[in-house]
C-alpha cells in the first residue's frame, strides 16, 4: 500500500504537543552536552588523573555510553507500560543528582568513572523516551523533519559540550564545565514540568478517524508484542546498521579535537574552534535529511531506507579522504589561519560535507523503527535502536585510540581512516531493509487499526 501526498487530517504543532515538542528539544541539547564533556578534556584529564593514556580516558566515556544504552530498555518498556512524561523527568533529576559529586575536589581516576557511570542510568531515558513521544506529537509524513530537528538538539548539544569543555577548562579546569551542565539540567528538568504526555498513536493515519470520535488507544505492551516485533525483519536490520553506520560518526565526533592537536599540532582551543564549525554540518544534514526524508515516505514507503544508503554511499568516501589529508600549520596558528590557508579550507570543506551526509542516518534509522512498529511497543523498539547507536557509538570510542595506539604510534589519522570503512558495511546492511519495510509498515498498519477497532467495541 503506497502513501498518497494529500495533507493529514490532524495537523502538527498545536496546542500542548507543541510546548512538549520544545522542551524535549532542550533535553536533548543538555543531555548531549553532558555526553560530550570529557573527550576535548582528555590531554588534561590523563595529567590531571595521572592515568597512563587516552585510552584510559576513552574507558570512562565508552562505560557512560553503554550504560545508557542498556538502561534505556527498563526505562522504555515502562514507558510502554505507563506514562513516558513522569519516567522522564525522575531520570532527569537522576542524572543530574550523580553529576554534582564529581564536583567535589581532588575527585580521583575511579572516583569520576563510578559516578559518571551512574549518571548514565538517568542519562539512558532520554533518547527513547522523547522520540517516542516526538512520534506522537506529529503525522507520519512530519516524522523525518521533526526527529531531523531534535537530532540537531542532539548535535547543538555535542557542540555545546565540547566548547565548554574545550574553552572552560585550560582556564577554569575540567570539574567547571560539569558544574556548568548540572545547572543547565536541573533547569530543564523544572522546564519538563510543562510538558504533556501526548495520547499514543493520535496521529497514526489509520487511526485518526477512531481518535476524533473520541476514542482512546489503551492497548498497552506485552510479551506477545515482543515476539512479533522480532518477526519484522526491517527491525533487525536497522539494528544492525545503527550500530555499523555510526562507529565512524562517533569516531569523529569524539577525537576530533585530539586528531587536529595530536596529529596537526593545534592548540586545543583552535582544535575545539575548528572542528565545532566544521561538525555543525551534523545539524544541518539532520534537518535536510529529515525533510528529504518526509518528502520521500510521501511518494514511496520505503524511500527513507534509500536516503540511509545514499548517506553511507557518500560519507565514507569523503571522510576517508579527509583522514588522510595531509596538512601542516604552525603550533600557534589562529582559527583565521586556517580559514585563510587554502589547504586546511579545503579540509574544512571535506569535513563539513561528510559529517552532513553522516548527520542523515541515525534520525532515519529512528523514523523508519518508529514507522514499522506499532504505538504500545514503540518506546521499546526505539530503545533498542538507541542501544544499537550507543553500542556504535562506544566502539567507535574506543577503537580510535586503541588501533591509533597500538598500529601507528598514537596518530589518529589512519585509525580514522579505517573507522571509515564501516560506512560500506552500512550500506550493505540498508538493503534488506529496502526489500522489507513496506510490507512491515503495512502489516504494522492492519493490525494497530484491528486492535483499536476491538477496544472501542468493548
Amino acid at each position: 500500500m503506497e502513501t498518497t501526498s494529500e495533507m493529514p487530517k490532524a495537523r502538527p504543532w498545536v496546542g500542548r504537543d507543541r510546548i512538549s515538542y520544545g522542551m524535549l528539544f532542550i533535553l536533548g541539547i543538555v543531555v548531549a552536552a553532558a555526553s560530550g564533556l570529557i573527550p576535548p578534556m582528555t590531554g588534561i584529564l590523563v595529567s590531571t588523573l595521572s592515568v597512563p593514556s587516552d585510552a584510559w580516558i576513552a574507558l570512562i566515556v565508552t562505560i557512560f555510553l553503554l550504560i545508557s544504552g542498556f538502561t534505556a530498555i527498563p526505562w522504555a518498556y515502562m514507558a510502554d507500560r505507563s506514562t513516558r512524561r513522569t519516567l522522564l523527568i525522575i531520570s532527569t533529576f537522576f542524572w543530574i543528582f550523580w553529576f554534582i559529586p564529581i564536583l567535589i575536589p581532588h575527585i580521583t581516576y575511579w572516583q569520576l568513572l563510578i559516578f559518571y557511570s551512574l549518571a548514565s542510568i538517568g542519562v539512558g531515558a532520554a533518547g527513547p523516551l522523547s522520540l517516542s513521544m516526538t512520534i506522537d506529537c506529529v503525522p507520519a509524513q512530519y516524522r523525518s523533519t521533526t526527529i531531523g530537528i531534535l537530532g540537531t538538539a542532539a548535535g547543538a548539544g555535542y557542540g555545546l559540550g565540547f566548547i565548554i569543555s574545550g574553552l572552560l577548562v585550560e582556564t577554569f579546569g575540567w570539574q567547571t564545565p560539569f558544574l556548568v551542565i548540572t545547572v543547565f539540567g536541573f533547569a530543564t528538568g523544572l522546564l519538563l514540568l510543562l510538558t504533556r504526555e501526548p495520547p499514543r498513536g493520535q496521529h497514526e493515519e489509520c487511526l485518526v478517524d477512531l481518535h476524533e470520535a473520541g476514542h482512546v488507544y489503551s492497548y498497552t505492551l506485552n510479551l506477545k508484542d515482543l515476539q512479533r516485533m522480532w518477526r519484522k525483519r526491517s527491525n533487525i536490520w536497522l539494528i544492525f546498521i545503527g550500530i555499523i553506520a555510526i562507529i565512524p560518526t562517533a569516531a569523529f565526533g569524539a577525537w576530533a579535537v585530539r586528531w587536529l592537536n595530536v596529529d596537526h599540532s593545534l592548540s586545543i582551543f583552535v582544535a575545539t574552534l575548528f572542528m565545532t564549525l566544521a561538525l555543525a554540518s551534523q545539524i544541518l544534514g539532520t534537518a535536510v535529511f529529515g525533510r528529504l526524508g518526509d518528502r520521500l515516505f510521501k511518494k514511496h514507503r520505503g524511500g527513507r531506507s534509500y536516503l540511509i544508503l545514499l548517506c553511507c554511499l557518500v560519507a565514507g568516501p569523503i571522510l576517508i579522504i579527509a583522514s588522510l589529508y595531509p596538512f601542516t600549520v604552525a603550533p600557534t596558528a589562529s582559527i583565521w589561519d586556517l580559514f585563510f590557508n587554502p589547504a586546511t579550507f579545503i579540509f574544512f570543506v571535506l569535513i563539513f560535507v561528510g559529517t552532513l551526509f553522516d548527520a542523515g542516518i541515525t534520525p532515519l534509522i529512528y523514523v523508519s523503527t518508529g514507522d514499522i512498529n506499532p504505538p504500545e511497543i514503540r518506546s521499546t523498539a526505539l530503545s533498542l535502536s538507541m542501544l544499537a547507536h550507543v553500542i556504535g557509538v562506544a566502539l567507535g570510542t574506543q577503537l580510535v585510540p586503541t588501533i591509533a595506539d597500538v598500529y601507528f604510534g598514537g596518530i589518529y589519522s589512519p585509525a580514522l581512516a579505517i573507522i571509515c570503512l564501516f560506512f560500506f558495511v552500512g550500506a550493505i546492511g540498508t538493503i534488506p531493509i529496502i526489500r522489507n519495510i513496506r510490507k512491515d509498515i503495512t502489516t504494522t498498519e492492519t493490525e494497530t487499526r484491528q486492535r483499536f477497532e476491538n477496544q472501542s467495541q468493548k
